[in-house]
């Protein structure tokens, strides 16, 4: 056999745990899908909780209006004549009070505080006047602990705040 190239051996195979040459890691692909994942997920989870506590806030907020609502109708139309003060009279008119198990239904508060979401705390504030008569049923509750997770602090140091004036029906006190 006259002059016959030798045959060139294959590379061998890389070892798994081997490291890669820093020429070769330009080439390398591996791995890139999930960091565009870790990329791409971090604003759609932020996005995600963020519409989460949105929604928990509004349904929270939405609550409370239906009971100053209901709570204000009570008083105004004389169903309810108590405060968790006492009884409603010439020189009790107004009580502010969190919401509680203490409270009974024969206080206006007890019906502002009643099916409340019971992640947050609230305030309720009941007033009648009777010089031009009416009455004002009010709740105030943190934002922040009524959105659940506030992942980005949009709602803290925030209120929500739900009030009724009804005009008062028969006497006042």
């Amino acid at each position: 056999m006259p002059n016959s190239p030798l045959p060139v051996p294959p590379d061998p195979p890389a070892k798994p745990n081997q490291p890669r040459s820093p020429r070769g890691l330009g080439r390398c692909r591996r791995g890139s899908v999930a960091l565009e994942f870790v990329l791409a997920s971090a604003p759609l989870i932020l996005l995600v909780f963020g519409f989460i506590a949105t929604s928990a806030v509004f349904n929270t907020w939405s609550n409370m209006q239906s009971n100053v609502q209901y709570a204000a109708r009570m008083m105004s139309t004389g169903q309810v004549k108590n405060l968790a003060n006492g009884a409603i009279t010439t020189s009790n008119t107004s009580n502010t009070t969190a919401c509680g198990g203490t409270l009974t239904n024969t206080q206006v508060e007890y019906y502002a505080c009643n099916g409340l979401p019971s992640w947050t705390t609230y305030s309720v504030t009941a007033t009648e006047n009777c010089t031009v008569p009416s009455v004002t049923v009010s709740l105030t509750a943190s934002a922040a602990t009524a959105a659940i997770a506030d992942v980005a602090a949009i709602f803290t140091g925030k209120n929500i705040v739900a009030q009724a004036v009804l005009m008062k029906e028969g006497s006042c006190p």
